[in-house]
């Protein structure tokens, strides 16, 4: 009986070791999966989430602590913890937690990441032209960024620009003597900067916005789309049109991405009274930015035009013309956060004000400029406790 009890005992105490064991393990690879979930929360959103990415970019001390709870299981949770070293470089830790009965397990991963922060192909400049840029009666505002010709900036005639940065041509700043130009410096005889190329529709070029667009319109088809759907949203992320564009009578057009055309576009087209039939009125063109870094913006092939029948142009975006971009006296609000790129632009009687707030960001998206990449995880360890 005393040799049955002793071997009962052991066979219990055995038994009971290999539970808390078996238990041990299992919240092991519970909490090891749950800080890795925090890790991979934590790259999303600093890729993703606008406040996670600016201060990641651009505060060399920022610092974020974040708790999902409930995570994975009913009992998990994890906590996100992210120190920067440097502009967009820092170090996430990520602690997982289970709560099993009185006691809690925990696990803790840390990793290092970075951003490459290259500036976009025009550098910072928010007006950008290849030729000449035309200003005639029109205030121009440039926030957080700079302006360039490649050939000669023109101020004619009661107009006023206003640049954060440096006004800067290649040839010649040709002021008219009732025009103001307010600028940190102005800058004539400047290295020339080589206008910045987007593949537009090269059947080789499997980065190409033909090959990569999510819907693709003839103008025909774009233009029915149109008519049938005066309060149309674009849902994107790109939009390619074979063909001209035009917006027209009194159409309100929303897109998130980018709309792109092979041909020229025309932005509030100026037809008798406004009207496109018997749809008549000044319209609206809103372009938004989808999360992280997708492209979003108005490019064309040709030339962009807009006309005395817009009424608000809003947006986050390139406005890009492989020609070039003339704006004539908007009657209402021109945006811009991003940037202009074109051959020649050309802007005309625009009292009320064009404002652009340079964004290095979108510009290089849209651009598509390998120097911006995303982020890199370089270093990655685990400790238990």
């Amino acid at each position: 009986m005393a040799l049955l009890l002793l071997l009962a005992v052991y066979v219990v105490s055995f038994t009971a070791t290999e539970m808390r064991i078996s238990t041990s393990q299992s919240a092991a690879t519970k909490t090891y999966y749950l800080a890795e979930s925090g890790i991979a929360e934590a790259i999303w959103r600093l890729k993703n989430d606008s406040a996670w990415k600016t201060g990641f970019e651009t505060n060399p001390a920022w610092t974020f602590t974040y708790t999902r709870q409930p995570a994975l299981y009913t009992d998990g949770s994890y906590q996100i913890h992210i120190v920067n070293s440097g502009l967009a470089r820092g170090t996430i830790t990520a602690t997982g937690f289970l709560t099993t009965g009185d006691s809690t397990a925990q696990r803790v991963i840390q990793t290092t990441v970075y951003k490459a922060l290259g500036d976009s192909p025009v550098g910072d400049n928010g007006e950008y032209a290849d030729g000449n840029i035309d200003i005639s009666g029109s205030l121009i505002n440039v926030y957080n960024g700079s302006l360039f010709s490649n050939n000669n900036l023109i101020v004619n005639f009661w107009s006023t620009v206003n640049v954060d940065n440096v006004v800067a041509a290649r040839g010649n700043i040709l002021k008219h003597w009732t025009s103001t130009i307010n600028a940190a410096a102005q800058e004539e005889g400047a290295d020339p900067l080589p206008m910045p190329a987007v593949s537009f529709d090269n059947p080789s070029d499997p980065d190409s916005y033909l090959n990569r667009a999510t819907a693709v319109y003839t103008q025909n088809q774009f233009e029915n789309l149109l008519w049938n759907n005066q309060n149309l949203i674009l849902p994107g992320p790109i939009t390619y049109v074979s063909g001209n564009i035009a917006i027209k009578g009194g159409q309100n057009l929303t897109v998130t991405g980018v709309l792109v055309a092979s041909g020229n576009i025309e932005v509030g087209k100026n037809t008798l009274l406004c009207c496109w039939g018997l749809r008549c009125g000044r319209s609206n063109l809103t372009i938004n930015q989808a999360a992280g870094n997708a492209p979003a913006g108005l490019l064309s092939k040709g030339k962009i035009n807009f006309e005395l029948c817009l009424n608000n142009f809003n947006a986050s975006g390139l406005i890009y013309a492989n020609d070039q971009i003339n704006v004539l006296s908007l009657p209402g609000t021109f945006n811009v956060t991003g940037g202009l790129i074109s051959r020649k632009l050309t802007l005309t009687s625009i009292w009320q004000g064009i404002n652009i707030t340079f964004d290095n960001d979108i510009i290089s998206y849209a651009l598509g400029d390998p120097l911006f990449s995303p982020v890199v995880t370089v270093e990655h360890w685990e400790e238990e406790y």
